[in-house]
């Protein structure tokens, strides 16, 4: 049997806006701050407060800082069962078994990050579910 295991914290992420009339030569413009991001529950509707982020005059440079959210979280299960059958003295076959996901637990995405965008603050992506994989090597 063999296993890997990886709990891990949300990727980082800034709140972007757009660069009315291009003043600041930078498409990535950050928002202004304007209340608490974290306040409320974290849903997939609505990862953050997104209450919080106004839209920066052309010209002016947003108040939010760099990476100041995080993404969520990961939770997941690799695993893997195998056996060896001695055909001849030096020939044996392995059969495999392995599960990514094993426990297929919802791997979500980052939520959109541009107040510009129309699901601004959802999360609409997730990685991929449960694959299992059956395999034979033969091994001389």
């Amino acid at each position: 049997m063999d296993g890997i295991v990886t709990f891990q914290r949300g990727f980082p992420y800034s709140i972007y806006a757009q660069d009315l009339g291009g003043a600041l030569d930078d498409f990535n413009n950050r928002a202004h701050l304007v209340g608490n991001p974290n306040s409320g529950s974290h849903t997939i509707a609505q990862w953050f407060n997104t209450a919080a982020f106004s839209q920066p005059d052309a010209g002016v440079i947003g108040t939010s800082g760099r990476n100041i959210l995080r993404g969520p979280g990961i939770n997941n299960w690799d695993m893997s069962v195998f056996k060896n059958f001695e055909i001849r003295e030096q020939m044996r076959l392995q059969m495999r078994l392995e599960s990514f996901n094993a426990f297929n637990h919802t791997q979500w995405g980052g939520p959109h990050h541009n107040i510009a965008d129309k699901q601004f603050g959802q999360i609409t992506s997730a990685r991929a579910g449960r694959i299992n994989q059956v395999g034979l090597k033969l091994v001389f």
